[in-house]
């Protein structure tokens, strides 16, 4: 299935909608799915050329760019925000318990706090994001049947599934799982829903985030349990930012739950690895969480708060569990504060 065509423009969401809407609502409530896609369309940043006057040359105004957004990604030119988190920040950060912190104000296109953002570590499964925009940049289909094999399994012993040997899905379960859940072998069955193997699916990840200016990354697995897994602070909130302007990967990796469909069991609902996902103040267009031994706890979303700014926020290396959501709590209640 070509991507392209039906996310080409925002126009085009109704169709996406009609398309889409049926699988989606097996698997998550009717307003968590209409919610998603349609929030989707609220993600606008402030291009290079906004800002001119009235009446003046655009030409004048923006030089021949160093990034253009790629062509596969529905939301076009809303993803010139990527270019400008390349920026310093503009305020004084709280002090916070992660070893790197990025904050991004979509609105007004502003890094809002960066705290070794730059700082090249191992990322967990935050990788997931990373493939599945992996996914949705190459020829895919998710209505292909999927039956987990040895393929499927993480080099790394002891890995989190609760996909066994044998059991066949669709490959929208196998997105659901891997951004929901955060199912190891999920994300390496969405290989399977490409006609690329698995080295040709990890070839495209790096491909992917190198399009999207996520230029100190660099990708080994699709599920971030390798420690190879590298990236940043601020590269993965360009990835966290093209999730969340991305119609289907926003509403998938915002549900509370996906119910998984097998060919020959009940279905069976996993939950949302996010515990701020319940907080009805905030509007979550696209989250990951993610910890390793060698990562520690991190955790990226995009999201508005409840004075109703857009922004992105991640946070990596945190010692604990706790101490990822203490800071995700003092940056929401920071940024609220600070003057639009």
């Amino acid at each position: 299935m070509q991507p392209t065509p039906l996310l080409t423009r925002q126009g085009c969401l109704v169709e996406l909608v009609r398309t889409m809407y049926a699988k989606l609502i097996l698997r998550i409530s009717t307003t968590s799915v209409a919610a998603s896609l349609f929030g989707a369309v609220g993600w606008v940043a402030i291009s290079p050329v906004d800002g001119a006057s009235a009446g003046q040359d655009s030409a004048h105004v923006r030089p021949a760019p160093a990034w253009t957004p790629p062509t596969w990604h529905p939301a076009g030119e809303d993803l010139w925000a990527l270019e400008q988190m390349a920026g310093t920040a503009l305020e004084s950060a709280p002090r916070l318990r992660s070893s790197a912190a990025y904050v991004f104000d979509v609105d007004q296109g502003e890094v809002l706090l960066e705290h070794n953002a730059d700082t090249i570590q191992p990322v967990a499964s935050l990788t997931k994001l990373v493939s599945a925009l992996a996914l949705t940049s190459s020829d895919y289909d998710l209505d292909r049947e999927i039956c987990i094999g040895a393929e499927h399994y993480p080099t790394r012993n002891g890995a989190f599934s609760k996909l066994s040997t044998g059991d066949c899905i669709e490959g929208w379960d196998a997105l659901g799982a891997a951004l929901v859940s955060s199912d190891n072998r999920g994300a390496f069955a969405l290989a399977s829903a490409t006609d690329l193997d698995l080295d040709g699916f990890i070839q495209r990840m790096n491909t992917v985030s190198g399009q999207l200016g996520m230029d100190m990354s660099s990708w080994t697995d699709p599920s971030g349990l390798e420690d190879e897994n590298m990236s940043t602070a601020r590269d993965l909130a360009r990835a966290t930012m093209a999730v969340a302007t991305h119609p289907l990967l926003s509403t998938v990796s915002s549900a509370p739950h996906w119910d998984l469909h097998y060919d020959d069991r009940p279905v069976r609902r996993r939950f949302t690895t996010n515990k701020l996902s319940g907080r009805k103040d905030l509007g979550i267009d696209a989250v990951k969480t993610g910890y390793t031994g060698t990562a520690g706890y991190c955790y990226t979303t995009a999201l508005t708060t409840r004075t109703g700014r857009h922004v992105v926020i991640t946070l990596l290396g945190a010692r604990r569990d706790r101490d990822r959501y203490r800071d995700v709590s003092s940056l929401l209640n920071w940024i609220d504060g600070l003057e639009a």
